[in-house]
């Protein structure tokens, strides 16, 4: 049985979940709420990152080396091309979704005041009430110091959108070429900017700039199609 850990709205939670269904594999999820962040994600991953994959009495931390250890479990259908120019494309537009667009993702939904009051009680959900009461607080607290240290925190909000705003007309580029990002079929690049596009896109600005592009909206709802499963 496959159990995945995980935070539910987090991009990289999403990332496994899509790839979980793309494989058709069944799993059962373990949701781990806020106010044990930093005791129960560390028995299950010493690194205490989430999401983390439970497989035949092994947990796997990490989304991209969880990603490829379903590749190399369950080949098919297939979400890395064979093609070995593809495949390195593949692995760069996924490095760049998991360590460019998510900090756009936190600094939308949780660095704009209209945006965090929204999603931070989507956030603590799954908490006591004192948990949610607390959230209000931290939650902003600490985003704003992991942004202000990577960078992204430190630039006014109409830069940060502006930056956004390049960043989807590539992905619309690169759909020029067909309806994927990286050859004739879905990949992992495909699903990893997906799942950072689809938080970004939980934030009034991010969605404005999105919805703009005819090309991304279309692209995303093929992935959302072919990678949503049953659950």
């Amino acid at each position: 049985m496959i159990t995945l850990h995980q935070f539910e709205i987090s991009p990289f939670c999403d990332k496994i979940r899509r790839v979980l269904h793309w494989k058709r594999q069944p799993y059962e999820i373990r949701e781990v709420p806020l106010s044990k962040a930093f005791t129960a994600v560390r028995k299950v991953n010493p690194i205490g990152k989430l999401p983390c994959l439970e497989i035949d009495g092994r947990f796997v931390a990490d989304s991209t080396d969880i990603a490829y250890l379903l590749e190399e479990r369950f080949p098919d259908p297939p979400l890395l091309p064979k093609d070995p120019r593809q495949r390195a494309l593949c692995h760069v537009l996924e490095d760049w979704a998991d360590e460019s667009l998510y900090f756009y993702e936190m600094r939308l939904r949780f660095g704009i005041r209209h945006n965090a009051e929204k999603w931070i009680p989507i956030l603590a959900a799954h908490d006591p009430a004192w948990m949610k009461r607390l959230a209000g607080l931290a939650v902003p607290f600490l985003m704003r110091r992991t942004l202000s240290s990577q960078g992204l925190g430190r630039k006014p909000d109409a830069m940060v959108v502006a930056d956004l705003e390049r960043h989807v007309r590539a992905v619309a580029d690169l759909l020029a070429g067909g309806p994927w990002l990286v050859g004739d079929a879905l990949s992992l690049a495909d699903i990893a900017v997906f799942a950072q596009l689809h938080c970004v896109r939980g934030a009034r600005e991010g969605a404005e700039r999105i919805e703009a592009s005819r090309a991304v909206v279309e692209w995303m709802e093929r992935v959302d199609r072919a990678t949503a499963g049953a659950r």
